[in-house]
């Protein structure tokens, strides 16, 4: 095993400085950080972790956690609690987690979100990539001070940042393409989502998720026809206003992928317009909703991408890097994509 003289010496360093490298503190020229991770990669240097947890413990780590709160943001509610449980286990090695919440339901004011900005300070920042001026306010913040930046459930290209971690999104639009394809006697689909704005239907889920759909329908299933793109409001009573000119319009319509269902209540819209009238619904998440739903029958299949993952490994990679010097292996961590069909449930 290669010791840290070792590395030093394969560097032309100190050990003073590669030990500045591995644990992020004191001024280092770039140049020279590169040469010494060179070193500890060639050399296949493996810290002595015990030390440097205890270590992590004097220097009081803080992690941000910044994610989207609304009671009809059902899926990051999920993803906050598998945050909330990872904070639980860093906190027993000394890491502490801040949790910032963006809360749709209740803004804040201008002069609360400059106050925020103002006092946001952490060690490594794992956010939500959503388009929200305070978080993106908040990460100009965290790439200006140099902090490292996970981004989860939504990228942003934009940003050079450690990594993604989250949902393949096109990889899902092509499953939902999938399932409809084996529903049989389909032929006009409606593509809807939920959102407050035109933006809903800009944002990378909702692109990719499509992009992947209609491209496995235009490849493998002509005898699919895509009839229109449709964006839901999300009160419910709008949503089902919107909902019922749809499909009193396009009364051939006989599946629907619901991309982004918020809190599902388009589902249940389409289920009292229709009445007898058969229309596939296929979605995505799997939340307590759309396990009765898909009880009820009222959905043919939803596709889950791991909320708890999602909140959790964030805070695990920025741990790793903070306190142990590792980079994320991959660019991009693609959570786990779950097809559940009423037979599959517990």
């Amino acid at each position: 095993m290669a010791t840290l003289k070792q590395v030093a010496e394969r560097a032309g360093v100190s050990r003073r400085t590669v030990d500045r490298v591995l644990n992020q503190r004191g001024a280092v020229k770039p140049e020279t950080a590169q040469r010494v991770r060179a070193a500890l990669r060639e050399l296949d240097y493996r810290p002595d972790e015990t030390g440097q947890t205890l270590a992590a413990k004097k220097r009081k780590i803080h992690l941000a956690f910044c994610y989207i709160k609304s009671e009809t943001a059902v899926f990051h509610q999920m993803i906050w609690r598998g945050a909330v449980e990872k904070a639980k286990d860093l906190g027993k090695l000394g890491i502490m987690v801040d949790f910032y919440g963006m809360d749709r339901d209740h803004p804040l004011s201008s002069e609360q979100a400059d106050e925020l900005v103002e006092n946001f300070s952490c060690d490594g920042m794992a956010v939500v990539g959503q388009e929200n001026p305070i978080l993106q306010r908040m990460i100009d913040k965290a790439y200006g001070l140099g902090i490292p930046v996970i981004f989860y459930n939504i990228d942003d290209e934009r940003y050079e940042k450690s990594c993604y971690v989250g949902c393949d999104y096109r990889k899902a639009g092509r499953m939902a393409a999938g399932l409809l394809g084996l529903c049989g006697g389909v032929s006009k689909v409606g593509v809807f989502t939920v959102g407050g704005s035109v933006l809903a239907m800009q944002s990378p889920n909702y692109k990719e998720r499509f992009e992947g759909f209609s491209r496995e329908i235009g490849e493998h299933y002509p005898q699919i026809e895509i009839v229109g793109q449709y964006l839901l409001p999300r009160d419910i009573l709008d949503c089902y206003e919107t909902m019922r000119e749809v499909l009193t319009r396009e009364k051939e319509m006989d599946a629907v992928y619901l991309v982004n269902p918020g809190n599902y209540a388009a589902c249940r819209a389409i289920k009292k317009i229709t009445g007898s009238r058969e229309v596939k619904i296929v979605t995505n998440d799997l939340t307590k909703e759309a396990v009765s739903l898909l009880e009820e029958g009222v959905l043919a299949a939803t596709i889950s991408q791991d909320p708890e993952s999602q909140g959790k490994l964030p805070l695990q990679l920025l741990f790793e890097k903070l306190v142990f010097g590792r980079e994320p292996r991959e660019r991009k961590h693609y959570t786990d994509l779950q097809i559940f069909i009423p037979q599959s449930l517990p």
